[in-house]
């Protein structure tokens, strides 16, 4: 079943139920059938006005990643969370769901490029950022798929997967080393170096583990702020952590002419046991 209010297009079937809206071309629900909780957090108080990026969800930042000086003249995290983006196909049948769209770029951002999203949901959700170089000179670009998790608490939850691995603390600038599974404690925000082995997130609050598989990510981004910001009901930033697939700061992708390149990511959620 597929249907589409508002912009939002719901596909669903008997493994889960989707949602995706066409403004910034994010994916806002996970639901596998018989699930008590959605896989993925949305802000409360978002307007869905069209004109104010989504909180919550599946943001795609792209072509640049927060404030980097890289692609500087484009917005914040740029700008295609801010865009509506086009459904080219969506399919469903019994076992399995897909969807693509594209962004259409507008002439001034003078971009010769293609970007796609793929969505496809089984057993597993599946998502995939595409861009394709269609000019003649290299286009360097920073990117993440801003994925916000559905958490019972944050106090609730452990990061496996990352321990190990170098991170830089974006609120001291400073490089740390991750000794043991990640507990978030107050504010956190951290670019995780070299991280391609699959996270785990453990929720003892909701009795499930989600786990996120990458592929053409250097870079996975876990952040909390601590606090509500202006989407968020009271309380509410409790109730998400971001892990995010990325390829941002000096692992941002150079992308020859012609050619193309894919940041991806499988979500699959089972129980605690």
């Amino acid at each position: 079943m597929m249907a589409n209010n508002n912009g939002v297009i719901t596909l669903q079937n008997k493994m889960a139920e989707c949602k995706i809206a066409l403004f910034g071309g994010n994916v806002l629900s996970y639901h596998p059938k018989g699930a008590e909780h959605d896989v993925f957090w949305l802000g409360d108080l978002n307007k869905f006005d069209n004109v104010q990026a989504i909180r919550g969800g599946v943001p795609v930042c792209w072509p640049r990643f927060a404030e980097e000086v890289l692609n500087n003249h484009l917005p914040r995290h740029g700008f295609a969370r801010l865009i509506k983006w086009e459904l080219q196909k969506a399919q469903v049948d019994e076992d399995k769901i897909e969807a693509e769209l594209a962004l259409p770029i507008e002439a001034k951002y003078n971009l010769n490029l293609e970007l796609k999203l793929k969505v496809k949901v089984t057993d597993k959700l599946e998502y995939a950022l595409e861009t394709t170089n269609l000019g003649n000179e290299e286009f360097d670009f920073s990117e993440a798929m801003h994925t916000y998790f559905n958490v019972s608490s944050v106090d609730n939850v452990k990061i496996k997967g990352l321990s190990g691995h170098d991170y830089k603390n974006s609120l001291d600038g400073k490089i740390y080393t991750l000794e043991n599974d990640l507990q978030i404690k107050g504010e956190f925000d951290a670019i995780f170096e070299h991280s391609d082995n699959p996270v785990q997130i453990v929720d003892s609050g909701f009795g499930r583990i989600i786990e996120i598989k990458k592929q053409g990510s250097n870079n996975t981004v876990v952040w909390n702020p601590a606090k509500d910001l202006a989407e968020m009901s009271a309380g509410q930033y409790k109730k998400f952590v971001c892990v995010e697939a990325a390829n941002v700061g000096k692992n941002f992708v150079k992308l020859p002419p012609q050619q193309k390149h894919i940041i991806s990511a499988v979500v699959r959620v089972e129980k605690l046991k």
